[in-house]
């Protein structure tokens, strides 16, 4: 591994090719890293920590701020979901950070498990905290799960 190469901590992927969960990336070196690894989108859960550089060239840059152990609102679950169907779409490769790549990153991670794998909540949850130990760290953010959950059926049956 040469010098300016380095993965920021907590660095996996979540689905292979498509969606990576990790802390913030927090320097340049980490930049980096994801851009070599085929990462195109980077979308930024937290406003306390940002990338070291928002602008960094060949990574796009979503930001949907979430106060540390908060929950993901709906609005904001909906925000993640359409970011990752263009970048299916368009066939690239995107990682979601937030500080310790725990909590919001791995509530987002469950909603995408649930959107695009069609699990539940429950086995959603269960899969994000095997792969990456720790996700999930409130019962607020298991319950957005949920919410998230519900609101796709809600869709599905026409009655939202």
């Amino acid at each position: 591994m040469s010098s300016n190469i380095e993965a920021p901590w907590n660095y996996s992927w979540i689905i292979p090719g498509y969606l990576v969960g990790t802390s913030c990336p927090n320097t340049i070196e980490n930049l980096n890293f994801l851009k070599q690894e085929g990462i195109s989108r980077l979308i930024t859960l937290s406003p306390e920590y940002r990338p070291a550089k928002t602008a960094f060239p060949g990574i796009q840059w979503s930001y949907i701020p979430i106060e540390e152990f908060e929950a993901p609102s709906l609005e904001d679950m909906k925000t993640f979901i359409k970011i990752c169907l263009e970048a299916k779409e368009n066939n690239e490769a995107l990682a979601i950070h937030c500080r310790a790549g725990r909590g919001r990153t791995g509530t987002m991670a469950a909603c995408y498990l649930v959107h695009f794998l069609d699990l539940t909540p429950e086995r959603a949850i269960t899969k994000i905290r095997f792969m990456r130990p720790g996700s999930v760290e409130t019962y607020s953010q298991e319950k957005a799960v949920a919410q998230y959950f519900d609101y796709l059926r809600s869709v599905e049956s026409g009655r939202f």
